[in-house]
């Protein structure tokens, strides 16, 4: 009886997937990591690709505008403060902000493809930190845009929202503020 409780164990955990440890690049199908591409260019992106981006790529692209949001998310998130791309989108474009979209990790990706969106979709390349862990490329990741040293270790989560202006950060918020 004892083996066959293990042998039953075995075949579910064998069965079971898990995500969100890593950025789940394996994971994907052919045709959703033929989309991820590395960005060279700020210039003329294309909305069907994703691109794999560091903090430093981004934090010089944000001194070119005036106002700017950086939106890092996890896709397929389902918490109270993760929107549709669109809400997002039509907040930056009533309040003339410049808005990034930046996916932490490939998992699930077709649900954030598969939303409407006029803005390009970026994606952390966690090759660039050398780290395979989606919280360790992520936290480098937003040391290196907020200018922080990598390895910096920030107690209090704030919030997944952060507002620029001339490229200095002016705030972070876990939601977008009420209108």
């Amino acid at each position: 009886m004892k083996k066959i409780f293990i042998l039953f164990i075995l075949i579910i955990a064998q069965s079971c997937q898990m995500r969100g440890l890593t950025n789940d690049f394996g994971k994907l199908s052919a045709n959703d990591k033929a989309k991820i591409v590395k960005l060279k260019t700020f210039e003329n992106l294309n909305l069907n690709s994703v691109y794999k981006i560091n903090g430093l790529q981004l934090k010089e692209e944000l001194l070119k505008y005036n106002n700017a949001i950086v939106y890092e998310f996890t896709n397929g998130c389902t918490s109270e403060f993760c929107r549709p791309l669109s809400v997002y989108e039509n907040f930056a474009e009533k309040h003339h902000y410049k808005l990034f979209l930046v996916m932490n990790g490939f998992g699930a990706i077709e649900e954030t493809i598969e939303q409407r969106h006029n803005q390009p979709l970026f994606a952390i390349d966690g090759d660039y930190y050398h780290k395979w862990f989606r919280a360790t490329y992520t936290r480098y990741f937003l040391n290196e845009l907020l200018g922080k040293p990598l390895k910096t270790k920030e107690g209090e989560y704030l919030g997944s929202i952060y507002f620029f202006t001339k490229g200095k950060l002016d705030k972070i918020l876990m939601d977008l503020p009420n209108e």
